[in-house]
């Protein structure tokens, strides 16, 4: 999805489209991968934008039950991201670093079977996979 189309779904059900919405959108779409709520408020800083914590919550839980962004909590912490491709993400617990990973077919098709055999629709699911990333285990030894 392009950033005109999230402009344009966001306005469609007669919304603003505010600065702060805006630098907001732009920041997850230049990421690769998830971002806390500080990473995005320093990436908005960065940008001379500096909303109020209440403002960044306002705007974020706006855009998430809107389906703009999705959100993901993980280790008791909240990330954000767009909705880009169908993927999961490796957790580091040394560093906390994320990354983004693309798990082939087959999970699709447990997915189906888990419906079929439970007589569940499924509408979503999240998966991390949790361990020590390269570089830690390379810098603990």
């Amino acid at each position: 999805m392009t950033i005109e189309a999230i402009y344009k779904t966001i306005k469609s059900k007669g919304n603003r489209l505010s600065r702060v919405r805006k630098a907001i959108i732009e920041t997850l779409f230049e990421s690769p991968c998830l971002l806390s709520t500080s990473e995005i408020l320093s990436a908005l800083k960065s940008r001379n934008i500096a909303p109020n914590r209440s403002t960044m919550y306002r705007e974020l839980m706006f855009l998430s039950h809107n389906s703009i962004i999705i959100k993901n909590t993980i280790c008791h912490k909240d990330y954000f991201e767009l909705p880009t491709d169908h993927h999961h993400h490796l957790v580091c617990t040394n560093c906390n670093s994320i990354k983004k990973v693309v798990i082939g077919r087959h999970l699709q098709k447990q997915e189906k079977q888990l419906e079929k055999e439970n007589g569940f629709t499924i509408t979503g699911h999240s998966i991390e996979f949790y361990g020590i990333c390269k570089n830690c285990r390379i810098n603990s030894v």
